[in-house]
């Protein structure tokens, strides 16, 4: 299992590297963070669509085949973006390279949970995904500080490179491990047309992570544009880094005091309602320090929803269909990452740093009641008798 959490961090990095890395270098290239916006909106995106497909071809055909060549791919796209914007080129061909870099991605996180049924005992799978989310959250913090050291120490292009690097090496190993070299694809008769969207309760579940994807898409732009104001917009990468460290000490808070929140449903419903009231003091910064701390609670919501999701998709999920179910569940956070980046962009540009924290505050809000409405689709178990 450590070996398995290792190679799963190392494969995962190009995920905590990929949107930062975009906003500074286009940003760099283009002087623009709406440009920035637009190109890691379209990755995000690109990323969400694709990573269910892959999923499902993973579930079909195994992870070797499939995370193998989108790896390499992948490693070019990042190399590509590089050689676009150093070129001059128009914001098109720069936003065509991240799309393919977006779609190749390999879906890692996916495989993890689909994995993890088969190694941990049923009772104490809401604390394997609870690790797994700290382990997600590891990668946005490294990440985000890796991308931020790179991009003011060597060049605003490192990152990138290094994000190709981690892609093809981090997936070869993570595909020697022997939990996911053993994984087995589904039987044929579990092969459907709608896959895992043929649940009307994943389809809820995948919903609930575009509230979720739009708060943190949203702070992704508008956190650089706070250093931007303060200095340098390299201190996006440190910001996001403490978003992410938030959101890993509220996952170990949970894993000790969750069950107090009730079952599965009513917690998913209490932590929907309070996360925009975490992220609300970010507005009142007054320094790069202060967001630093702020940083911290507006996190700490995200890997225990996750988890949560995480939990339904598991016992709602069609048979056969673990990777595509847990891959749309990850990945629809990336849906609302994307539009949310897209639309923030332009906000920051035109009003500053702080609309782009308004507009990470009023998605969750504006989504509440469709949640509230839709919660009769969530189980009802307890988490710790699940």
């Amino acid at each position: 299992m450590r070996t398995l959490a290792a190679a799963s961090v190392v494969g995962r990095m190009p995920f905590g590297m990929g949107g930062v890395a975009l906003v500074i270098f286009v940003h760099v290239q283009t002087g623009s963070f709406g440009v920035a916006g637009v190109v890691t909106g379209f990755y995000a995106l690109a990323f969400a669509l694709a990573g269910p497909l892959l999923g499902r071809q993973v579930d079909r055909r195994g992870p070797i085949p499939v995370l193998a060549p989108a790896a390499a791919v992948c490693a070019v796209a990042f190399c590509a973006i590089v050689a676009i914007g150093n070129g001059g080129a128009p914001t098109v061909p720069l936003t065509l390279a991240a799309v393919v870099a977006g779609a190749t991605v390999p879906p890692i996180s996916g495989v993890v949970r689909g994995i993890w049924p088969a190694l941990v005992p049923r009772r104490d799978l809401t604390h394997a995904y609870l690790l797994d989310s700290i382990l997600i959250e590891l990668v946005f913090v490294v990440g985000p500080l890796l991308t931020g050291l790179l991009s003011a120490t060597v060049s605003p292009a490192a990152p990138l490179f290094v994000a190709a690097v981690f892609v093809v090496l981090g997936t070869a190993w993570f595909l020697l491990v022997p939990a996911v070299h053993a994984e087995e694809p589904a039987h044929p008769e579990h092969h459907t047309r709608a896959g895992a969207l043929a649940s009307p309760a994943i389809r809820f579940v995948i919903f609930l992570g575009l509230p979720i994807g739009a708060s943190f898409g949203a702070l992704d732009v508008a956190l650089p544009a706070f250093g931007a104001a303060h200095g340098s917009t390299s201190l996006g990468g440190l910001f996001a880094a403490a978003i992410s460290l938030g959101s890993m000490l509220g996952a170990l808070i949970y894993g000790v005091v969750g069950a107090r929140l009730g079952n599965l449903r009513q917690a998913s419903l209490r932590l929907a309602a309070l996360q925009p009231l975490v992220i609300a003091p970010l507005l009142l910064a007054p320094s790069s320090l202060a967001l630093v701390f702020l940083a911290l609670p507006a996190g700490s919501f995200a890997a225990p929803l996750i988890t949560l999701r995480s939990r339904a998709a598991e016992l709602t999920m069609p048979p056969g269909t673990g990777t595509e179910t847990f891959t749309w569940a990850l990945l629809a956070v990336m849906v609302g990452v994307s539009a949310s980046a897209a639309l923030a962009g332009p906000l920051v540009e035109a009003g500053g740093w702080r609309l782009g924290v308004v507009f990470a505050i009023a998605v969750p809000v504006a989504a509440f009641p469709a949640i509230y409405a839709g919660r009769r689709l969530l189980p009802t178990a307890h988490l710790q008798h699940m």
